[in-house]
């Protein structure tokens, strides 16, 4: 019995999680510079800082989330929880933060 409750338990808890999914490839060309236009100071260097410190510190203790299945307005709160756990500073924090929401555009999400 308590390996079938087990079992259900894991179920039902993982329809609370986002989506797993493959690594984030680099931003093409057109969504650094809609990034840079969206957000003033943003480079194609702080995007690609934001890219390395995600694949860096975001599997270490789950599996890389699929950034369309999370709303852009949820990012800021999540990266922000995120960030304290990994120990990145405010600028870290947000080039990921503006690398994920890059990413989005880049794959069609809203």
């Amino acid at each position: 019995m308590l390996p079938l409750v087990l079992v259900a338990v894991v179920f039902m808890s993982a329809g609370c999680y986002p989506k797993v999914a493959p690594p984030p490839v680099a931003l093409s060309a057109n969504s650094v510079a809609s990034a840079s236009t969206r957000w003033p100071g943003v480079t194609s260097g702080s995007l690609s800082k934001g890219h390395d410190l995600f694949l860096a510190n975001c599997d270490v203790c789950h599996g890389y989330p699929d950034l369309t299945a999370i709303p852009d307005e949820r990012w800021p709160n999540i990266l922000a929880k995120m960030a304290k756990k990994s120990h990145l500073g405010a600028e870290e924090r947000d080039a990921v933060l503006h690398f994920v929401l890059a990413s989005r555009s880049d794959q069609g999400a809203r």
